[in-house]
């Protein structure tokens, strides 16, 4: 193998608990693919995790930070390692112990840092017979409604079988992001102030959900059925197989970011279809507009993070009120059309990109009864 045992289980763990990258995904499927020993290795790795003890130490992990310090401890254990040695009995226990290493940390490391993470309001799962969930918090959550059945792990909801007319609807706050495992086992990855709309189960000859917000995209190859995304403004989004990014913030300028595969966008005017690396922007009344796109920036609120190149401060503030739920108010015009290059963090308070955004881009702020305006 080209890559070590101890990156493939960390890629493997990752991938267990559904917080694995988009592009480590991909890599992770291909090794598996083509290589019998990490097809093994795999199998082994479900195994010890699904069962016993190994499931346990699972559901415990619940915050991505968590998951950081997990991490962590495999790059410890990886730069102690002789990577000579693959067999596959030695990697699962190099990985059960990186776990177990975790959860013995101090009781400080697992604190997160409140004013920047800690949820005003809940993810709600809403069911077309009226019934409404809390999906927040941790642990694991049998959840049925009518003949409609759906598991949650505080972090994904699996779809596991229904009646084909029933739809949910999935909202996700602001300061917050969820998984949704649909039943043809398409992934979404739900962004802060997203919502989705999708049906118990798929039959017929097409597989259709609604998205606003924004959302990454893998969906589930099937050849005979059609993955249609309706997005605001009456555009959607036709693929057979593929991953790729929706942000439908504005609904008048609904962007698709085109990762692997193919997808054709459709207006009530037009069908234009993508390559990998090219992302389409509707606008209302506008012919469709594509362009190269920047996949470390578009995909970059998946690990946790916003990248800004030259954005506008007004941009800016619409994320901050997205992802802090903070109210935002900006109290002179000129200063909206200023710009800014950095990061946001999630894991990060608010006060740290604040202070970064006032030494670059000649820009003051001040909060007042809780709201935040820039001057």
């Amino acid at each position: 193998m080209d890559h070590t045992a101890e990156e493939i289980k960390s890629l493997m763990i990752d991938k267990l608990d559904n917080h694995i990258d988009p592009e480590d995904e991909l890599l992770l499927q291909r090794l598996i693919s083509e290589q019998e020993d990490v097809q093994l290795m795999w199998e082994e790795m479900q195994q010890l995790f699904s069962v016993g003890k190994g499931k346990v130490m699972m559901e415990k992990l619940d915050t991505r930070e968590e998951w950081a310090n997990l991490n962590n401890e495999l790059k410890k254990t990886r730069r102690k390692k002789i990577t000579r040695y693959i067999g596959i009995a030695a990697g699962i226990a190099a990985a059960a112990t990186a776990v177990l290493l975790y959860l013995k940390l101090p009781e400080a490391t697992h604190q997160k840092s409140i004013a920047a993470t800690a949820p005003a309001k809940a993810i709600l799962l809403k069911i077309d017979d009226g019934k409404e969930i809390d999906l927040t918090g941790s642990g694991s959550q049998a959840i049925v409604a009518g003949d409609a059945r759906f598991h949650n792990n505080g972090k994904v909801l699996t779809l596991q079988g229904g009646a084909s007319n029933q739809w949910s609807t999935i909202s996700v706050p602001t300061g917050m992001d969820y998984q949704v495992k649909l039943s043809d086992s398409s992934v979404l990855w739900l962004n802060a102030a997203t919502t989705a709309h999708f049906p118990v189960n798929f039959t017929g000859n097409t597989r259709e959900i609604e998205i606003r917000g924004e959302a990454y995209l893998q969906v589930a190859k099937d050849a005979s059925r059609p993955f249609i995304v309706h997005l605001p403004g009456g555009a959607a989004i036709e693929v057979l197989g593929t991953a790729f990014n929706i942000n439908s913030y504005d609904p008048a300028a609904v962007k698709v970011a085109l990762v692997e595969g193919s997808v054709n966008m459709r207006t009530s005017t037009q069908t234009v279809g993508l390559k990998p690396g090219y992302q389409a922007r509707v606008t209302a009344g506008a012919p469709v507009q594509v362009a190269v796109f920047d996949e470390r920036q578009v995909l970059s609120w998946m690990k946790g993070q916003y990248i800004f190149y030259n954005t506008p401060v007004h941009e800016i503030a619409l994320t901050l009120q997205r992802w802090y739920d903070v109210q935002v108010v900006i109290d002179n015009p000129a200063v909206g059309k200023k710009c800014f290059t950095g990061v946001i963090n999630k894991q990060k308070k608010l006060q740290d990109f604040l202070d970064n955004l006032i030494s670059t881009a000649e820009v003051s702020y001040y909060f007042q009864e809780g709201v935040l305006h820039f001057k």
